[in-house]
Order: structure tokens, then sequence, then C-alpha cells
């Protein structure tokens, strides 16, 4: 008999747990947890946000949540539910983290992968470890909306399998966050690239639009090389479709205004650089655009300080 009651003492506990488990968890997210456990990221994501839907307050559903939309892909979405778990409780911010380095370092492996493919100039292998590498860091980024070093690494691997566009635009949104001269110049670098290859091109009007960019990028330096060298190929491609009209027969008056740009460009750079190469390369141009527009003495003051640096 006293068995039989410890045995009903028992059922009554069980029934009352369960009761318990029900009211503080809907069965959704039980299924959801369940889900998570088993790595059933797509199941997961479907039953948690159910059992979200009933109790809100929930932060490791909101975890396993995020856990799982970033395993998806769906990193905006992981984004909220991160935000939503630490709003609640500060006790997963350690999984947070750990989760944040997982990605990192996956994206850092398959980072370096992709520049060794790239230097056996294997460009379908890097390309893909590339492609890696940013789905990695954009779920790091994902997990910690303010780790710019993987903002860096995203914009590194677009830079490395050449679509710049997406490159600079990343590198942009560093720099209005890091303010610094490093995030600059990296811009400016990848700017003058494309520059340099326009103006090979003779797409000059194309060359001139990126090279001024160049002198506008904020914070930096200007007598940082990408600077200076840009401010000389700004005034070059001015004084190549100057003497180009000229060939073509253009009337003085119609190629004036870009030879003008050359002096104003170059006597800039002159009064500012030390590079040596530099100022010889800016005087000789000078001396022909000072020469053009009939500036006999200017002309011949550029060709003796151009003679002085030999």
């Amino acid at each position: 008999m006293k068995s039989y009651k410890v045995f009903i003492s028992l059922f009554v506990l069980i029934i009352a747990f369960s009761i318990y488990i029900a009211g503080c968890s809907p069965a959704e997210t039980t299924t959801g947890k369940l889900a998570y456990n088993s790595k059933d990221w797509v199941k997961a994501e479907t039953e948690l946000a159910k059992g979200l839907a009933i109790d809100k307050n929930d932060a490791e559903a909101w975890f396993m949540l995020g856990y799982s939309q970033i395993e998806l892909q769906k990193f905006s979405e992981a984004t909220k539910s991160f935000k939503n778990c630490l709003s609640i409780s500060q006790d997963f911010s350690t999984q947070i983290k750990s989760f944040w380095i997982d990605k990192f370092n996956a994206g850092i492996s398959d980072f370096n992968l992709g520049t060794k493919a790239l230097g056996k100039s294997d460009k379908e292998n890097a390309n893909r470890s590339f492609t890696n590498a940013i789905r990695n860091f954009e779920a790091a980024s994902s997990i910690i909306p303010d780790s710019i070093s993987s903002y860096q690494l995203i914009a590194d691997a677009y830079n490395y399998m050449g679509e710049t566009d997406k490159a600079l635009a990343l590198y942009q949104s560093i720099l209005d966050k890091s303010k610094s001269k490093e995030d600059a110049i990296m811009i400016a670098k990848i700017l003058y690239t494309v520059g340099i290859k326009e103006r090979q091109a003779e797409r000059y009007d194309k060359a001139i639009s990126i090279f001024e960019k160049v002198l506008t990028i904020q914070f930096l330096p200007k007598d940082n090389i990408y600077y200076e060298t840009s401010l000389f190929n700004l005034g070059f491609a001015n004084y190549q479709i100057a003497v180009k009209m000229a060939t073509d027969g253009k009337t003085k008056s119609e190629y004036t205004p870009y030879l003008n740009s050359t002096i104003k460009n170059l006597e800039e750079l002159t009064s500012a650089t030390k590079t040596k190469e530099l100022l010889k390369d800016s005087y000789e141009i000078l001396y022909n655009a000072y020469d053009a527009l009939g500036m006999k003495d200017k002309a011949e003051d550029a060709l003796n300080k151009k003679n002085a640096l030999q």
C-alpha cells in the first residue's frame, strides 16, 4: 500500500512537471529545440519561429533560431534573432561570440586557400574558395554586426575575384566607420588600378573621372603615393586628350581647357611631391603644355627643373 502511494505521488509529480513545461515552453519551441539539437536547421527555424510567436521571452530559443538561420544563410534574420536573444539575457553572449569565432576562422581558412590558388594561377579554385570565404565572413558579420574585420576581408575577397564595384562599396562603408587612412589607402589603390587600365585603353574621360575620385577620398593623406600618382595621371590624361584633339585637327580653343587642367594638376603635384621620377615626368609634360599655350618663360623654367633632376 505504501509503495502504491509512492507511485501515485511520482505520477502526480510527473504530470505537474509536464504541465509546468507546457506552460513555460510552447510545443513548437520544444520541437524546434529538438530539431536544433539534431542539426535539422530547416525544421528548427520553422518550429522555433512558431514557438517564439507565442512566447517571445525565451532567450535560448532566440539563440537557436539565430544559429539555424545562419546555417541556412538567412543572415539579416539571424542578426535580429541574436539581438533579441541578448536583449532578454546575456547568458548566451559567450556562445554567440564562440559562433562568430568559428565562422570567422572558417572564412580565414577559405580565404588563405583562395590566395594560394591565385598564386598558382588557378582562378577557378581561387574564386570557389573566395566565395566560400565571403559566405563565412558574411555569417560572422551577421552574428556580430560591428566586426569590421569581417567586412574588410569580404571586400578583399571581392577585390581578388575582380568584382571591383562590390569591393569598393564595402571599403567605403568600412571607411565611414573606421575613418582610418589605411582603409582610405585601400580604396585609393583599387581606384588607381582601375584608372590606369582606363587610361592605357585610351578611355581618357573615364580615367579622369576615376582619378578625380581618388583625390576626394576622405582621410587619404595627400603625400600618399596613390594620391600623388593619381594627380599625375589626371594631368597626363588631360594632356593626352589635348594631344589627340590637336592631332585630329581640333582648334586650339577646343583643346586649351584640357591643357589648362594638365597645368593645374601637375603644378599642384610638383609643389608638393618629393618623388624624383614624378617630378621629372611632370616637368616634361608641363614643358609641352606651357609651350603649346605660348607660355615660353614657364616652358623654359619647367625644362630647366627637369634637367636639374637628371
